[in-house]
């Protein structure tokens, strides 16, 4: 009997160890390289920028995001036609497949910040809260980028290989 409760005892054991890393890895993100340009001090908009990498075994998706320096703030998509740049909001929440990872760019998907409360100021970072269907909330800190170095930004995501094309929402 003894040998029976041991194994019991052991087998709940492993299997709440199994189901807890899956659950640890399972909302693995990691967020990375949060960044927005300077704004004028009238600006009404801002927008803003991030790296997100999906660690976990299951796709994860951003839903929404909110911060107190701005009345709204909505992940959008911009796209080029026919020369003419159009930008819309991403209204189904914007996927983070598993084992990938999705840039937040100036030429793709983005967050935008509307109705600013006050400007983005060069080295005073502000924060917002990301929103994901399985990780929950997620607050980042943005750093805010001179005209020259955010350009500089700009140029180097769109050189890396985990763009935020081809990434559905």
């Amino acid at each position: 009997m003894k040998k029976l409760l041991t194994f019991l005892a052991l087998s709940t054991l492993l299997s709440t160890s199994a189901v807890a890393e899956d659950a640890a890895h399972s909302h693995g993100l990691m967020i990375a390289d949060a960044w927005s340009r300077v704004t004028t001090p009238t600006a009404k908009v801002g927008g803003g920028y991030l790296t997100i990498t999906n660690q976990g075994h299951h796709d994860d998706k951003l839903l929404a995001v909110a911060s107190d320096h701005a009345e709204r703030a909505e992940v959008h998509m911009m796209i080029m036609d026919d020369d003419v740049m159009i930008m819309r909001p991403v209204s189904d929440g914007l996927v983070i497949p598993a084992g990938e990872t999705v840039q937040l760019a100036p030429s793709g998907y983005h967050l935008m910040f509307m109705q600013l409360n006050q400007p983005h100021i060069v080295d005073e970072p502000f924060t917002a809260t990301l929103i994901f269907e399985r990780a929950g909330e997620k607050i980042v800190a943005f750093d805010v980028l001179s005209m020259r170095d955010s350009m500089k930004r700009a140029a180097m995501s769109e050189g890396d290989d985990h763009g935020s094309e081809g990434h559905k929402h």
